[in-house]
Protein backbone atom coordinates (compact mmCIF):
# COMPACT_ATOMS: atom_id res chain seq x y z
CA UNK A 1 0.00 0.00 0.00
CA UNK A 2 1.08 3.55 -0.87
CA UNK A 3 1.94 6.16 1.80
CA UNK A 4 -0.29 9.31 1.68
CA UNK A 5 0.43 12.15 0.08
CA UNK A 6 3.60 13.94 1.30
CA UNK A 7 3.88 17.67 1.09
CA UNK A 8 6.65 17.04 -1.80
CA UNK A 9 3.91 15.46 -3.79
CA UNK A 10 2.07 18.46 -3.66
CA UNK A 11 4.93 20.84 -3.81
CA UNK A 12 5.46 18.90 -7.12
CA UNK A 13 2.05 19.28 -8.12
CA UNK A 14 1.95 22.68 -7.89
CA UNK A 15 5.07 23.33 -9.43
CA UNK A 16 3.83 21.00 -12.25
CA UNK A 17 0.69 23.64 -12.43
CA UNK A 18 2.69 26.53 -12.11
CA UNK A 19 5.41 24.94 -15.02
CA UNK A 20 2.27 24.47 -16.89
CA UNK A 21 0.58 27.95 -16.84
CA UNK A 22 4.09 29.39 -17.61
CA UNK A 23 4.22 27.87 -21.26
CA UNK A 24 -0.11 28.01 -21.57
CA UNK A 25 0.72 32.03 -21.42
CA UNK A 26 3.91 31.64 -23.65
CA UNK A 27 1.80 29.97 -26.06
CA UNK A 28 -1.16 32.07 -25.38
CA UNK A 29 0.57 35.36 -25.99
CA UNK A 30 2.67 34.43 -29.02
CA UNK A 31 -0.18 33.44 -30.77
CA UNK A 32 -2.31 36.30 -30.55
CA UNK A 33 0.50 38.86 -30.70
CA UNK A 34 0.00 40.68 -27.37
CA UNK A 35 2.00 40.99 -23.76
CA UNK A 36 1.34 39.85 -20.63
CA UNK A 37 -0.49 43.29 -19.56
CA UNK A 38 -2.68 43.20 -22.60
CA UNK A 39 -3.93 39.45 -22.05
CA UNK A 40 -4.73 40.38 -18.23
CA UNK A 41 -6.86 43.05 -19.41
CA UNK A 42 -8.60 41.21 -21.71
CA UNK A 43 -9.25 38.52 -19.54
CA UNK A 44 -10.43 41.00 -16.89
CA UNK A 45 -12.96 42.18 -19.18
CA UNK A 46 -14.21 38.73 -20.50
CA UNK A 47 -14.60 37.26 -17.02
CA UNK A 48 -17.31 40.74 -16.72
CA UNK A 49 -21.03 40.42 -16.27
CA UNK A 50 -23.82 42.71 -17.14
CA UNK A 51 -24.30 43.22 -13.36
CA UNK A 52 -20.29 44.29 -12.56
CA UNK A 53 -19.50 47.68 -12.22
CA UNK A 54 -18.31 49.09 -15.71
CA UNK A 55 -14.58 49.19 -16.58
CA UNK A 56 -12.38 51.75 -15.87
CA UNK A 57 -9.19 52.71 -17.05
CA UNK A 58 -8.70 54.25 -13.48
CA UNK A 59 -9.55 50.12 -12.70
CA UNK A 60 -6.68 49.33 -15.35
CA UNK A 61 -4.50 51.12 -13.84
CA UNK A 62 -4.97 50.01 -10.32
CA UNK A 63 -5.21 46.14 -11.10
CA UNK A 64 -1.91 46.45 -13.34
CA UNK A 65 0.25 48.79 -10.87
CA UNK A 66 0.74 51.10 -14.22
CA UNK A 67 0.51 54.50 -14.98
CA UNK A 68 -2.45 56.20 -16.28
CA UNK A 69 -0.03 57.29 -19.45
CA UNK A 70 0.52 53.59 -19.56
CA UNK A 71 -2.70 52.61 -19.18
CA UNK A 72 -3.92 55.05 -21.94
CA UNK A 73 -1.57 53.93 -24.53
CA UNK A 74 -2.78 50.01 -23.31
CA UNK A 75 -6.11 51.10 -24.25
CA UNK A 76 -4.87 52.72 -27.57
CA UNK A 77 -3.04 49.53 -28.93
CA UNK A 78 -5.88 47.06 -27.73
CA UNK A 79 -8.68 49.36 -29.49
CA UNK A 80 -6.20 49.82 -32.38
CA UNK A 81 -6.00 46.14 -32.83
CA UNK A 82 -9.89 45.84 -32.34
CA UNK A 83 -9.84 43.83 -29.10
CA UNK A 84 -11.46 46.66 -26.96
CA UNK A 85 -14.04 49.75 -27.46
CA UNK A 86 -14.04 52.60 -25.47
CA UNK A 87 -17.74 53.94 -24.55
CA UNK A 88 -18.70 56.95 -22.63
CA UNK A 89 -19.51 56.13 -18.68
CA UNK A 90 -23.25 55.66 -18.04
CA UNK A 91 -24.19 59.08 -16.48
CA UNK A 92 -20.61 60.82 -17.11
CA UNK A 93 -19.75 61.36 -20.46
CA UNK A 94 -16.58 62.64 -19.25
CA UNK A 95 -15.51 59.69 -18.18
CA UNK A 96 -15.49 56.42 -20.55
CA UNK A 97 -15.62 52.75 -20.01
CA UNK A 98 -13.75 49.88 -21.98
CA UNK A 99 -15.28 46.71 -23.19
CA UNK A 100 -13.73 43.82 -24.73
CA UNK A 101 -15.04 42.97 -28.68
CA UNK A 102 -13.73 39.82 -28.91
CA UNK A 103 -16.21 37.57 -30.85
CA UNK A 104 -18.40 34.78 -29.18
CA UNK A 105 -17.08 32.26 -31.12
CA UNK A 106 -13.29 33.64 -31.86
CA UNK A 107 -10.32 31.55 -31.08
CA UNK A 108 -9.03 34.42 -29.20
CA UNK A 109 -11.62 34.13 -26.48
CA UNK A 110 -11.08 30.65 -26.35
CA UNK A 111 -7.00 30.82 -26.07
CA UNK A 112 -7.57 33.40 -23.15
CA UNK A 113 -9.75 31.70 -21.31
CA UNK A 114 -7.59 27.90 -21.30
CA UNK A 115 -6.81 28.71 -17.69
CA UNK A 116 -10.14 29.45 -16.46
CA UNK A 117 -11.83 26.91 -18.59
CA UNK A 118 -9.20 24.30 -17.05
CA UNK A 119 -9.82 25.41 -13.53
CA UNK A 120 -13.78 25.66 -13.72
CA UNK A 121 -13.81 21.88 -14.83
CA UNK A 122 -11.60 20.50 -12.59
CA UNK A 123 -13.53 22.95 -9.36
CA UNK A 124 -16.68 21.29 -10.84
CA UNK A 125 -15.43 17.32 -10.21
CA UNK A 126 -14.60 18.46 -6.77
CA UNK A 127 -17.87 18.74 -4.29
CA UNK A 128 -17.82 21.57 -2.16
CA UNK A 129 -16.03 20.39 1.17
CA UNK A 130 -13.58 20.33 -0.97
CA UNK A 131 -13.60 23.21 -3.53
CA UNK A 132 -13.59 25.09 0.03
CA UNK A 133 -10.10 23.17 0.96
CA UNK A 134 -8.83 24.30 -1.87
CA UNK A 135 -9.60 27.59 -2.28
CA UNK A 136 -8.36 28.11 1.50
CA UNK A 137 -5.27 25.72 0.02
CA UNK A 138 -4.54 28.35 -2.81
CA UNK A 139 -5.58 31.46 -0.92
CA UNK A 140 -3.04 30.10 1.85
CA UNK A 141 0.06 29.79 -0.55
CA UNK A 142 -0.87 33.44 -2.08
CA UNK A 143 -0.45 35.14 1.25
CA UNK A 144 2.57 33.63 2.59
CA UNK A 145 4.45 34.52 -0.70
CA UNK A 146 2.98 37.67 -0.26
CA UNK A 147 4.05 38.51 3.11
CA UNK A 148 7.19 36.81 1.88
CA UNK A 149 7.74 39.25 -0.58
CA UNK A 150 7.02 42.24 1.61
CA UNK A 151 9.61 40.97 4.00
CA UNK A 152 12.54 40.70 1.34
CA UNK A 153 11.37 43.87 -0.23
CA UNK A 154 9.93 46.07 2.41
CA UNK A 155 10.63 49.28 0.47
CA UNK A 156 8.92 48.15 -2.75
CA UNK A 157 5.82 48.90 -4.05
CA UNK A 158 2.97 47.36 -3.08
CA UNK A 159 3.23 43.48 -4.93
CA UNK A 160 -0.11 41.96 -6.35
CA UNK A 161 -0.87 38.23 -6.83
Amino acid sequence: MKDATTADDVVKALNDLTDSGVASERAALHSLGIGPNDAKVLRFLLQRTAEDEPVTPRMLAAMLGISSAATTALIDRLAEAGWVEREPYPGDRRSIVVRETIDEDSPARRILSVRRASVVAAARRLGPEERRIVADFLDDIARGETEDIETMCPNDEPHTT
